[in-house]
């Protein structure tokens, strides 16, 4: 079975199944890097207007406005439903997401959307400073704050199509990871880690994702964003793809590695 699918940049996917077209986390409004904290933020509908036309799901692994943010602009633009936890379905209706197209999902459930099947899967997320857990405010209008999409719980996504398996984990942990024959994950790990995951998933083709500069313009080439911050000279590096797909070749060398390019379409 094959299948084209598109990188929309950050942790966003496009995926073509047959008629059918899955998103997970698009995001395509880029703020400026001092609005992290400061300041309100617009979705950028001419940019969802020119990348993302059409639309039928879009299952959202977490509630933070770089995997959220520009979700209601799409649902609302392409008639789409939305799957995601109960900060990502109040939020959506309180951007004025209509309520048949929202629906709650947790960690061990299981559904068909016309013909692909997920798996949701409980996943890890790392602490960020200002980006905690909890409850979102209840006086909440557009344009939000970005430290106003708070997130509950994090979910990866087992997808099955025909006999086709991917993985999107959103995880910085390794426990529940299940066989695919594609892998999507985060290129700032170890090599145990990555170990873990080739012995686990034993995928085909690994793909990294949320790699780039969030901050920068679509107008500009992706570039890398930075690495936590470590206890060693230099404190602060690069995200850097040649190191990733090199832990990813000796954990398993038979595996294929993609970067793939913004936007372009890829057949699987």
């Amino acid at each position: 079975m094959q299948f084209n699918y598109r990188w929309l940049g950050n942790a966003g996917f496009e995926f073509i199944f047959g008629n059918k077209i899955l998103l997970v986390d698009p995001f395509l409004t880029r703020p400026r890097q001092n609005q992290l904290f400061f300041g309100r933020v617009a979705v950028d509908g001419q940019a969802i207007k020119e990348h993302v036309r059409e639309c039928d799901h879009i299952l959202v692994s977490h509630t933070h406005f770089d995997h959220f943010m520009d979700v209601p602009e799409i649902v609302m633009r392409t008639n789409a439903e939305v799957h995601g936890s109960a900060n990502t379905c109040k939020l959506a209706r309180k951007l004025g997401v209509p309520d048949k197209q929202i629906h709650t999902i947790n960690a061990g459930d299981e559904f068909d959307l016309n013909g692909i099947q997920v798996k949701v899967i409980p996943a890890s997320h790392p602490w960020i400073p200002g980006y905690t857990r909890g409850r979102l405010q209840e006086d909440l209008k557009p344009p939000l704050r970005l430290r106003g999409y708070r997130m509950d719980t994090c979910l990866s996504f087992l997808i099955s199509f025909q006999g086709m398996r991917i993985l999107v984990w959103s995880s910085t942990g390794t426990a529940n990871a299940e066989a695919a024959d594609v892998l999507i994950c985060r290129a700032v790990s170890d090599e145990r880690w990555y170990a873990q995951m080739m012995e686990s998933v034993q995928p085909r083709l690994v793909i990294p994702g949320h790699w780039d500069d969030m901050f920068r313009p679509l107008s500009k080439p992706p570039r890398p964003f930075f690495l936590p911050p470590r206890l060693a000279l230099p404190p602060i590096q690069m995200i850097d793809l040649g190191v990733f797909e090199c832990k990813i070749r000796k954990a398993k060398p038979d595996c294929t590695v993609l970067v793939p390019e913004r936007f372009k379409e890829y057949r699987i």
